[in-house]
C-alpha cells in the first residue's frame, strides 16, 4: 500500500510512502505495516512492487552477537567459544528495515521521513529506533538521522527517463557493524531477494568486532577523518592511530600505490602474450599489491590480484602453484562470487582446461631454441 494520493513533490519528482514488498510475520493483522518502509521516487514503486525471491538463510547458529563496543557505541562481534569464521564465510543475510533518498533537500523532508515510523512494524520500528543518530533532532527527522548514520547505498532499478537518484538500506543488523579503515567483511546487496549477505574477508577470529565500510578507504588519513566527521567520530583503528607521521606518509603512500595500481603497473592480459617480459612480472608485482593490501587491512581489493597470480601460473604450467592460488579464489569466493568460484574450482579439477594454459612456457621453450641455434652459428666476418 502506498501513500500514491498524496506524493510529496520535489521539483520535477514526486515521492511516495510505499511498503517493502517482504513478509513481516511478526504484524499479519495490520495490513498496512511492512517490515521496512521506503520513501521512493514514484516511477521508481511499479519496479519493485512484484514477488521477490527468498534470500539465502544467515548461518544457524548465529555465528555474530551485538554488544557495547565502547566510545562506539554498539557493535558487531564474531561469536565466541566457537571456530573462526574462515575467509569467504557467509555472516549473515540481513533485510532493510527502511530505504530512503540519500539526499532530500525539500520542505516537506522531516513530514516525510516522520511519516515512515508508524507504517513500520512494531519489531522492525524498534531495531530501526534502537539503532545510532548522530544527528540531533533540530537538525533533522529521527529517521533521516538514523539513516544519515547507518545506512549505507543500495542499487534499485532507474526507471526510464526518471531523473537520477540514489537510495541507502537501513538494516537492523548489518548497520550494527562500526566502521574500520581495514576491512574484515565485505557485503553484496541482491535486489531480486532485497537482501544484503556478509562475508568474511579474511579468518576472523572470536570475539572480534566486526567491521564495514563507511568511506573510501584508499584516501589518505586526513581526507578519511574529514569525511568521518559527518558521523561524528574520529576514527582511531591501527590503521589510523599510527605512531608519527612518517607511519601516516608510508599509509597514505600504501593506499595511493594501491588506488592507482591499474594505471601504474603492467595487466595480466597484455603481459602473458609478450615475451620480452620476465615470466614473473605479474606474479611479483600482484606479490606487492598484496603485501600492501595485508599491511593496510585492505582485504576487499585482494581478489584481482590472487586471479592474476594463479592465472600467471596457469599460462606458465605450474600445476602446483596454480592450484594453490587457485583455490585461494574459490574459498574466498564461494558466497559472494559463486560463479568465479566455480570456473576456478573446474580448472582446479582439470588445469588443462584452462585454454591457455601452460601457452607462455611453450614460447618460452621455442625461444630458447632459436637462441641455442643461432649461438651454434658462426657469423662473423670472414675477412
Amino acid at each position: 500500500m502506498a501513500d500514491n494520493a498524496t506524493p510529496w513533490k520535489c521539483g520535477a519528482q514526486a515521492f511516495v510512502i510505499e511498503n517493502a514488498p517482504i513478509c513481516d510475520l511478526d504484524d499479519t493483522e495490520n495490513p498496512d505495516s511492512t517490515a521496512c518502509a521506503m520513501l521512493l521516487d514514484l516511477p521508481l514503486v511499479p519496479l519493485l512492487s512484484r514477488p521477490l525471491l527468498e534470500p539465502p538463510p544467515s548461518p544457524t547458529p548465529r555465528n555474530f552477537f551485538i554488544a557495547d563496543a565502547g566510545i562506539k557505541g554498539a557493535g558487531m562481534f564474531a561469536v565466541e567459544l566457537a571456530r573462526d569464521i574462515p575467509a569467504g564465510g557467509l555472516i549473515l543475510v540481513d533485510r532493510p528495515i527502511a530505504v530512503v533518498p540519500s539526499s532530500v533537500t525539500a520542505e516537506w523532508k522531516r513530514e516525510a521521513f516522520d511519516a515512515l515510523i508508524p507504517r513500520i512494524s512494531p519489531v522492525s520500528r524498534e531495531a530501526l529506533l534502537a539503532l545510532a543518530n548522530c544527528k540531533p533532532l533540530e537538525e533533522c527527522p529521527v529517521v533521516e538521522g538514523i539513516a544519515l548514520t547507518n545506512a549505507f547505498q543500495i542499487d534499485l532499478p532507474v526507471p526510464p527517463l526518471a531523473a537520477a537518484q540514489e537510495y541507502g538500506g537501513v538494516f537492523p543488523n548489518i548497520s550494527r557493524a562500526n566502521h574500520r579503515c581495514g576491512l574484515n567483511t565485505a557485503i553484496k546487496w541482491d535486489l531480486a531477494s532485497f537482501s544484503v549477505s556478509m562475508y568474511a574477508l579474511r579468518p576472523v577470529r572470536t570475539g572480534e568486532e566486526i567491521h564495514n565500510q563507511y568511506i573510501d578507504v584508499l584516501a589518505t588519513r586526513a581526507e578519511r577523518r574529514a569525511q568521518l566527521a559527518r558521523y561524528d567520530f574520529e576514527c582511531t583503528c591501527p590503521h589510523c592511530d599510527l605512531a608519527d607521521e612518517d607511519a601516516v606518509a608510508r599509509s597514505d603512500a600504501a593506499r595511493a600505490e594501491l588506488r592507482d595500481w591499474r594505471q601504474l603497473h603492467p595487466r595480466f592480459l597484455p603481459w602473458s602474450m609478450d615475451m620480452c617480459r620476465p615470466d614473473d612480472t605479474i606474479i611479483d608485482s600482484s606479490l606487492r599489491a598484496l603485501d600492501l593490501i595485508e599491511q593496510e587491512g585492505l582485504y576487499g581489493m585482494q581478489v584481482p590480484f590472487i586471479e592474476d597470480v594463479a592465472l600467471s601460473y596457469a599460462v606458465l604450467g605450474d600445476e602446483s602453484q596454480f592450484r594453490e592460488w587457485a583455490q585461494k579464489i574459490v574459498d574466498l569466493c564461494s558466497g559472494q562470487d559463486p560463479t568465479r568460484a566455480a570456473k576456478f574450482a573446474r580448472w582446479i579439477e582439470n588445469p588443462q582446461s584452462y585454454k591457455e594454459w601452460g601457452w607462455r612456457a611453450k614460447q618460452r621453450l621455442v625461444l630458447d631454441k632459436r637462441k641455442d641455434i643461432s649461438d651454434d652459428i658462426d657469423i662473423s666476418i670472414p675477412w
